[in-house]
């Protein structure tokens, strides 16, 4: 038979840690969002604007259900309430400038990610979502483990998804022509992408590659691994909703 050259692309793997931009494009081509991703994510913004103040609620909700989740917050409160405060982890609640705050915070990020063009700011948008959750990041106070990250990051995939689904399923005006199999699949990818831009703050491979033995061959495979991910979540939801 005649053998057919597949055309490979020469990235330069140094740069995919030291250029958010060019990390960006990388993991764009590999799981493949298109301007039509962000076309259906920015058109989902009419269903999930009136949602969001709800989106926020259930995530901090989420957030103080678990001694290891809230403890973050409860650590940090004598920088934001009043440092006569009485309350214990048990106790601490929403009712504070803390987590008002950062709810605000949350709130204009979500917006963001369904009104915004995916241009620098975004791209530094992605990249502060894992910078502000670790040391390295310039405050070493915050020290949120990735396990608890990604969890989060699931848990606001999951409601984003359900609130998609709901208005597809109601009767609301353009819930019948609203491509809900293409918007969900947007977001999983442009999620997938999110999800790299926390974790390359838990875990430098440049530095690893460098100061690992040479006998172990050692390559970063962080990265790659996450784009796949971002491609198996675009392919299973394609197959489910695909009659």
């Amino acid at each position: 038979g005649i053998s057919m050259e597949i055309p490979v692309a020469n990235i330069d793997e140094d740069r995919l840690y030291t250029d958010l931009r060019y990390r960006f494009q990388y993991l764009c081509d590999f799981i493949g969002i298109s301007e039509d991703d962000i076309n259906l994510i920015h058109g989902s913004a009419v269903v999930l604007g009136p949602k969001v103040d709800v989106l926020v609620d259930a995530v901090y909700d989420k957030l103080f259900a678990f001694s290891c989740t809230k403890k973050v917050f409860f650590k940090e409160r004598t920088k934001y309430d009043s440092p006569d405060s009485k309350a214990t982890l048990e106790s601490y609640d929403f009712k504070t400038e803390q987590i008002g705050m950062r709810k605000a915070s949350l709130k204009n990020y979500l917006v963001r990610l369904v009104t915004k063009p995916y241009d620098e700011a975004m791209i530094k948008t992605l990249d502060r979502m894992g910078k502000i959750h670790t040391p390295k990041g310039g405050k070493l106070s915050i020290n949120v483990e990735l396990i608890h990250m990604q969890a989060l990051l699931a848990f606001v995939q999951d409601a984003v998804i359900a609130t998609l689904y709901a208005y597809k399923d109601s009767s609301e005006d353009g819930a019948e022509n609203f491509d809900i199999n293409g918007t969900v699949r947007a977001f999983g990818k442009v999620l997938a992408v999110q999800n790299q831009f926390i974790c390359h703050w838990y875990e430098d491979p440049v530095v690893s590659r460098v100061t690992a033995p040479k006998s172990t061959n050692a390559v970063p495979t962080f990265l790659p691994v996450i784009a796949l991910t971002g491609v198996l979540t675009a392919a299973f939801t394609y197959f489910a909703t695909s009659k």
